[in-house]
């Protein structure tokens, strides 16, 4: 029993093995089959994978290439702004019936010859590009219209829409050039500095950077008449000159600056307002001598003469600044008195005959019912409140070259009223004038130097101490000249006795050293080191009055701005506009500007001046520029609304063909890849 047992498990023993034999080979078969499936798969996978990779790759790349047209759109932002100066314009055409009925929804009985366009943009693009073409790039600020003739394909024009710049779309649709002005410093790529110029100015001449801004000077600055009177028989320099003028002290002259109010105080208080020190420095006190008052209040007294008109001083400024106390007696007050109202009536006259003879509209200045006189005014009170009161020049109708840093900091001064200006949808009286306060605001920002500074700038040998030749510089810029001797010898003994109770004073003793060629051979000066000045209290307030306070951005008054541009206000009389372009053919200027004032009644004259205007401009520019179509062309889109929903439809539709064919060509791809050996095989057979 027990060996067949045995025998039955060798048998067993012995079919397992057979077995097992016999399906090895086969599980090796299927392995090697179910390795080759795979690989094939993974192999195909990864061929899709491959083709599908090069078919978005090469999407990717068409894509991107639709998006940057040009090169100069690529290298735009490395471009340095600071020589790169933009165009920026701003256009409406009132003629559209779109935009008739969109400002029809806010008011009916709009002046329509206010918004009508004459071509003037595409002239003065004509004149731009003959007279300007350094220009780097031009934009031009719509409310979504297009000009039938601008060519849009042209690299160095785009059409920027106000809903693409301003941060409140509540205050669109905007019929206001005020509102519009705002916010046109926020173009995307736009210049560090840029040219603004109204479609109404063209070029005659020759344009360069630098009428508009040097390194040297800062920017140009073009000014024309002075400001409107704030009431009648009450020019701007009455206001806040210390005399008070009862006819001026209401609300629209803000209340004659304070003046009536201080009047009205006691004597005493008017001969302080009054209060004049001696103009000339001849005879100095000595330091402990307080008889004849402070020393440093002579010190500051001695300034340099300023012209009262150019400079736009008060009253009581020219009065410190005049031979008054040579010429009056200064205890007889009828005598002051007539000095005063002979002073004004001079500077009236003044201002009244500088206006006539400006080549501006001749009811500009006193014209109550224009909403741009009236909101010149509001500004110019404005920046009384800021900046104290003194008589200010509207600028010339000329470009405008802003400054995008300046506009932000300005933004920050008036955020209020600049945001109340782009909420106002037409012209408001209460509207600032954008340019004119730009220019202000330029010309009246000031910092102030420490008397570190201050003498870091005399110490011109870099030594850390003032040489007395250093000194004298400092005394010739705070005296009069010749300078007088009594002058130096005050310096020099205030210096000494500075010096003395510094010396004394200071625990640790510092050693400077004096080179013998910074010391005049009798001089009596102490080491005058920048740690002494610091604590030398006369000489230190003399430096601060002096020399502490600096415009803070460089500006240059331009003073022959009748050789740089012309004015004629366009009105309906055809004998008149005859004239007045006749006048401008005869003498070219730079900046040229004819404004619009047509009578809206008289319809038959207001086409021969549109005719008269049209060959005007043509006589001076008959020939197309880069910026227009061809003759026989025009833009199928008046409205970039229309022309951007074109194309989106356009680039969805490339897109989409560029998505087929790379489909196509990924497809032929991967089936010349399957069919290599075959193909390679056919050739073979034809060859």
């Amino acid at each position: 029993m027990k060996k067949n047992a045995r025998l039955l498990k060798i048998l067993k023993f012995k079919e397992c093995f057979l077995f097992i034999i016999e399906i090895i080979p086969v599980s090796i078969m299927r392995f090697k089959r179910l390795k080759h499936r795979f690989l094939d798969k993974v192999h195909r996978l990864k061929k899709k994978i491959l083709t599908w990779s090069f078919v978005i790759f090469f999407v990717i790349i068409i894509f991107i290439l639709m998006k940057i047209q040009t090169y100069q759109q690529l290298c735009h932002k490395f471009i340095d702004d600071l020589s790169a100066i933009d165009v920026v314009y701003t256009w409406v055409n009132g003629s559209d019936d779109r935009f008739d009925q969109s400002i029809s929804k806010y008011k009916t009985n709009y002046d329509i010859t206010r918004y009508d366009d004459k071509n003037e943009l595409r002239f003065s693009l004509r004149s731009l590009e003959k007279y300007a073409p350094w220009v780097r790039h031009v934009y031009i600020v719509t409310n979504g219209q297009i000009p039938h003739w601008l060519d849009l394909s042209y690299s160095k024009i785009s059409l920027i829409t106000h809903k693409e710049l301003t941060r409140h779309m509540e205050i669109l649709p905007t019929f206001s050039s005020s509102a519009i002005e705002t916010f046109i410093h926020r173009i995307p790529n736009l210049s560090k500095r840029f040219l603004y110029l109204n479609d109404d100015i063209f070029l005659n001449a020759e344009l360069f950077p630098e009428d508009l801004y040097t390194n040297s000077d800062g920017v140009k600055v073009y000014n024309a008449w002075t400001v409107p009177d704030c009431a009648t028989d009450c020019p701007w320099v009455y206001i806040g000159d210390g005399t008070c003028d009862q006819h001026c002290n209401i609300e629209e002259c803000q209340f004659d600056g304070n003046d009536c109010a201080l009047n009205d105080e006691t004597e005493e208080n008017d001969d302080r307002m009054f209060d004049m020190p001696e103009p000339v420095f001849y005879e100095v006190p000595k330091i402990n001598d307080t008889t004849n008052g402070s020393p440093i209040r002579k010190l500051k007294s001695i300034k340099r003469k300023t012209d009262v008109l150019n400079k736009g001083i008060s009253f009581k400024d020219y009065i410190k600044k005049s031979n008054f106390t040579r010429t009056f007696n200064f205890t007889d007050e009828k005598e002051l008195k007539d000095y005063v109202e002979k002073f004004n009536s001079k500077q009236k006259t003044k201002i009244r005959t500088r206006n006539i003879n400006l080549n501006v509209e001749k009811n500009s200045p006193e014209s109550t019912s224009d909403i741009f006189m009236h909101s010149l005014v509001y500004t110019n009170k404005l920046l009384n409140r800021i900046y104290g009161f003194k008589s200010r020049y509207v600028l010339a109708h000329v470009g405008f070259l802003l400054d995008k840093d300046i506009i932000e900091e300005m933004e920050k001064k008036f955020s209020d009223e600049i945001l109340k200006t782009a909420h106002n949808r037409f012209r408001s009286p209460e509207d600032i004038q954008f340019a004119f306060l730009y220019y202000n605001f330029l010309m009246s920002e000031t910092i102030n130097k420490t008397v570190s500074e201050i003498f870091d700038e005399f110490d011109s040998d870099n030594s850390g101490t003032l040489s007395d030749r250093e000194i004298r510089t400092f005394l010739t810029r705070i005296y009069p000249i010749p300078l007088d001797w009594a002058a130096v010898k005050y310096a020099e003994q205030v210096l000494n006795n500075c010096s003395k109770v510094f010396f004394s004073d200071s625990k640790t003793q510092i050693e400077y050293s004096t080179l013998a060629y910074e010391r005049y051979e009798d001089s009596k000066m102490p080491v005058i080191s920048k740690d002494l000045i610091e604590n030398c209290s006369i000489f230190k307030e003399a430096m601060l009055s002096h020399f502490a306070q600096r415009n803070r951005y460089k500006f240059l008054v331009n003073s022959k701005r009748e050789m740089h541009s012309n004015f004629m206000m366009l009105k309906s009389n055809v004998t008149d506009v005859i004239i007045s372009l006749d006048k401008f053919r005869r003498n070219p200027k730079k900046f040229n500007c004819i404004n619009d004032n047509l009578d809206s009644n008289m319809k038959e004259e207001n086409e021969m001046v549109r005719n008269l205007l049209e060959d005007f401009y043509i006589s001076f520019f008959p020939h197309q520029s880069k910026f227009e179509l061809p003759d026989h062309y025009r833009n199928k889109f008046l409205y970039m609304e229309d022309f951007e929903h074109w194309k989106t439809q356009k680039y969805i539709l490339l897109i989409i063909c560029y998505i087929i064919s790379a489909i196509l060509i990924g497809i032929f791809t991967s089936y010349l890849c399957a069919y290599k050996a075959k193909c390679a095989r056919k050739c073979i057979e034809l060859l």
